[in-house]
């Protein structure tokens, strides 16, 4: 997931979570904490979704600091994850969750 995107993304939310009184350094911050979260609630969501089998290869790519975040998108990619779905799914269970609405299953 492009880092712009998820800037929009959080930015939507919070235009559509009307917060009053916010000056834009604060909200500047806000944006930061909220990507921070929702990045590791996604990169959560893909491990989750990783066959048991291969986490200890996963676990050795992490390890790695010669791996780029390619790589390791490209290793997820080929363990059969659909990327992009699992971030779109964590993606609007955020939403909901930030805007107080019934959590989408």
């Amino acid at each position: 997931m492009q880092q712009d995107e998820l800037d929009k993304f959080i930015n939507q939310i919070l235009d559509e979570k009307q917060l009053s009184g916010v000056s834009d350094e604060v909200r500047v911050q806000l944006v930061a904490d909220l990507k921070e979260r929702l990045t590791d609630q996604i990169n959560r969501a893909l491990i989750d979704t990783i066959p048991e089998q291969k986490i200890d290869e996963l676990n050795n790519l992490l390890d790695n600091s010669e791996v780029t975040d390619e790589q390791i998108q490209q290793f997820i990619i080929d363990c059969g994850v659909d990327d992009k779905k699992v971030a779109l799914e964590t993606m609007l269970r955020f939403a909901e969750l930030y805007l107080g609405r019934q959590v989408i299953k």
